[in-house]
């Protein structure tokens, strides 16, 4: 087993920090399913902000248009399932 990332509670706190202090107006206690592209709550300098957070977690840069965004990243839920997903083969070290 690699070695353990944060945890989902911290990854998902700060996630919502982020897009709270990115997004003024939006609802403080919005769900962790609640939809952010589909439903138009993220705006797309917010959503830069979220890929460069998401890039900083799994160790990496990313080309957004490789996957679908709405389908990956539409809750803060889902943006964690995906660093989740794609962060545990960056923290694994090269053999020799």
């Amino acid at each position: 087993m690699g070695p353990v990332g944060p945890s989902r509670a911290k990854l998902l706190k700060e996630l919502r920090t982020l897009v709270l202090n990115d997004t003024p107006g939006l609802d403080r206690n919005f769900a962790d399913s609640a939809s952010l592209i589909a439903s138009g709550l993220l705006e797309s300098t917010t959503l830069v902000s979220v890929a460069l957070w998401v890039e900083e977690r799994i160790g990496r840069e990313m080309d957004l248009g490789a996957f679908d965004l709405i389908a990956e990243w539409d809750s803060l839920g889902a943006i964690v399932d995906f660093v989740e997903r794609h962060g545990a083969g960056a923290a694994r070290p090269r053999d020799g």
